[in-house]
């Protein structure tokens, strides 16, 4: 299939039974390349809901990437019932760059949704996804995982189901076949892409799977979890006709926290991937250079771990854990 250097995503989406790749674009760099996101699209001949699935929001984090890519090269036309927009990498240049966040202007894409025409590109980049592809979402999947620097269990987080939305967060978030989920309602930050599309009425979950930074990471492995998961949640929105994996019969509620180190040094952590903690126990411990502790990181609560730092050094104020309550 030709790839179209400058695709009219308009026209891809109105036009029925086709199967389109190509790339979007936002701006023209000295070299005359362009910042721009590569799209999938592939439209069926019956009418049905659109589906975004994206990944590489941060650079680093590549499972959700090749998992689009596989299902995409796979998906007919006819396997469908509706529309699946698929982006591998929507901050392309952190994606070729290796980077959790873009080389052009260091910012971190998943910090500043819905962005800003007006302003720097990766704000450019964020406008151009919410305005151009999370408008013509039925639902939303959005891939993270640990990147390289942390060691993360595999999970999905969805919206807390007070209301219709939420609800339906939390029935994606369960087809998608994780023993692992994640309340999404206390996060540290704002300008997250999966916030915003709830805003404007848009379902979305977002995963996070994998890591490349421990010897427990298994690369194939991840990508066939996120690959499933898509096609689990296509099963269960309609889009496609028939269940592809055997689903996860119960799951693991959690309330995620970010338990932050309030130094800079060696990082070693103790507890390790879905253990029992109790309050007050110890996580990590961090040194300085001559060995000396500098201090601990301490469970906050009861809980679990899903994940934490797996590199050597830490800096102060960087997460030192992923910890939760058990809903």
């Amino acid at each position: 299939m030709s790839i179209e250097h400058d695709l009219n995503l308009e026209e891809a989406l109105k036009t029925k039974g086709v199967k389109t790749q190509g790339f979007v674009n936002i701006a023209i760099k000295a070299d005359r390349t362009h910042v721009r996101i590569p799209v999938f699209v592939i439209t069926g001949e019956e009418e049905g809901p659109t589906i975004l699935v994206d990944a590489c929001t941060h650079g680093d984090e590549y499972e959700g990437a090749e998992a689009i890519i596989n299902v995409a090269s796979n998906l007919k036309p006819s396997d469908i019932k509706g529309t699946f927009i698929g982006i591998p990498a929507l901050n392309f240049d952190a994606f070729n760059a290796v980077s959790r966040i873009s080389p052009i202007d260091f910012t971190n894409l998943n910090r500043i949704f819905p962005g800003n025409p007006n302003s720097f590109i990766t704000q450019r980049v964020a406008d151009t996804y919410i305005q151009s592809f999370v408008k013509n979402a039925d639902f939303i999947i959005s891939f993270h995982g640990g990147g390289d620097v942390l060691y993360l269990e595999s999970l999905v987080g969805y919206q807390p189901p007070t209301d219709d939305l939420g609800k339906k967060t939390y029935e994606m978030a369960k087809a998608f076949g994780t023993e692992v989920i994640w309340r999404m309602q206390n996060l540290p930050f704002n300008g997250v892409s999966v916030i915003e599309a709830r805003k404007l009425g848009i379902p979305a979950i977002l995963p996070e799977i994998g890591s490349h930074c421990t010897r427990q990471y298994d690369r194939q492995k991840n990508i066939e979890v996120c690959a499933n998961g898509i096609l689990n949640v296509m099963s269960h929105l309609g889009i496609t006709r028939e269940q592809h994996k055997t689903q996860v019969t119960s799951h693991i509620d959690t309330e995620l926290h970010y338990v932050h180190s309030d130094f800079g040094g060696i990082h070693t952590p103790l507890k390790k991937s879905m253990g029992m903690v109790e309050e007050g126990e110890v996580l990590a411990n961090i040194t300085d250079v001559f060995g000396e502790e500098l201090g601990k990181v301490y469970a906050p609560f009861d809980g679990i771990v899903l994940g934490y730092w797996s590199i050597p050094i830490i800096q102060p104020g960087d997460w030192s854990y992923l910890f939760a309550k058990l809903l």
